[in-house]
């Protein structure tokens, strides 16, 4: 019942907040003609949430796109010289506030998030609102950053000293690591070592070159274990993760309730790319483990002939089962079958190659 009542009080209060920002951007069209009104509004979705093209809204209105173009730039051009009333005031106090707690800085996504939830029509009058006040710096998506806002006062020489700071950490690490172990390697550097966690956290957010997997586990964007692109990428990371073979129905499974993907695995698919990729062995009936654990491709027998072959001389049987159920697995009796059928016996429980 609690927490039912803690979900109600949220939605609530981002029901008001909601509320506080649409009237804040009717306030700031105070003065300004409806139809310059209309044509803002139907060029950032405030209507119902689908913002409009420059051609669909200039045939609307039968003016140019270019036209379109100019009133847009004017509207906010006036609002932004406006004085800035009490709701407006709240409203702009609202949005600083939470741009203030991500550390003076916030991507786009989060921000509309935060203050609008899922409600398209309220994020874009955010997003609107955020280019009509000049207290925040807006910034488009780049090689290097999604697409935020920070305050005018944000420091963004250190940003940036941040970002280099851990991707040469990853670039020489050469592997995904934990958000701790990243951040310890992290402070160890002098130069931003007074960067606490939550702004490294918060800096992070912003780029676009470093991301974290489905696992919490930081890297580069590019690597396949951030950004697995095909079947056996997402099923490496599954593995990877799981520390131990699993069978394709489990791997694609995982794949699914991770969100690895955004199309849904198929086991058949999984079990077709695994087989035929040097980075998997079958190691039991569509059991998979990854070669890099150790594991060797190869029927029972050839696996035998190996063991045999490298120790140089005959091993008692209790040994072969031993290393064979640690390469594989399989019933006692298979391995049994392939000793007595293709080994010669010495003694009473020894085997060796036959000559």
């Amino acid at each position: 019942m609690k927490n039912i009542q803690i979900n109600a009080q949220e939605k609530e209060n981002s029901k008001t907040s909601q509320n506080l920002f649409t009237m804040a951007l009717e306030r700031a069209f105070s003065g300004v003609p409806q139809r310059s009104i209309d044509i803002v509004k139907k060029r950032y979705g405030i209507f119902d949430g689908a913002p409009k093209t420059l051609e669909d809204i200039g045939r609307e209105f039968q003016i140019t796109r270019e036209r379109v173009r100019q009133i847009i730039k004017e509207v906010v051009k006036k609002v932004k010289t406006s004085k800035i009333d009490g709701i407006s005031m709240d409203a702009k106090k609202k949005i600083e506030f939470t741009i203030k707690e991500n550390d003076g800085i916030i991507k786009e996504e989060d921000i509309l998030n935060i203050l609008a939830g899922n409600d398209p029509v309220s994020k874009n009058t955010i997003r609107l609102l955020l280019e009509l006040f000049d207290d925040f710096v807006a910034k488009d998506e780049d090689e290097i950053f999604e697409k935020h806002y920070h305050l005018n006062d944000f420091e963004s020489e250190e940003l940036l000293k941040a970002i280099n700071a851990v991707k040469k950490i990853l670039e020489q690490n050469g592997e995904v690591l934990k958000e701790e172990e990243l951040y310890r390697e992290f402070i160890k550097n002098e130069s931003v070592s007074e960067i606490d966690k939550k702004k490294f956290l918060n800096y992070l957010k912003i780029s676009k070159e470093i991301k974290p997997n489905s696992f919490g586990k930081w890297g580069l964007n590019h690597w396949a274990e951030i950004s697995p692109r095909v079947a056996w990428q997402r099923a490496y990371l599954i593995m990877k993760e799981a520390g131990k073979p699993l069978h394709f129905t489990e791997i694609a499974r995982l794949i699914d309730r991770y969100n690895i993907s955004k199309k849904k695995a198929h086991p058949q698919t999984i079990h077709n790319e695994l087989i035929k990729n040097e980075k998997f062995v079958l190691v039991g009936r569509g059991i998979y483990a990854l070669a890099e654990w150790g594991y060797k491709k190869g029927t029972v027998k050839e696996l035998i002939e190996d063991i045999l072959r490298v120790s140089h001389m005959p091993l008692r049987r209790d040994e072969i089962l031993e290393k064979i159920s640690q390469m594989r697995q399989v019933k006692k009796s298979t391995i049994l079958i392939n000793l007595n059928n293709f080994f010669a016996r010495i003694d009473k429980d020894k085997y060796a190659i036959r000559k």
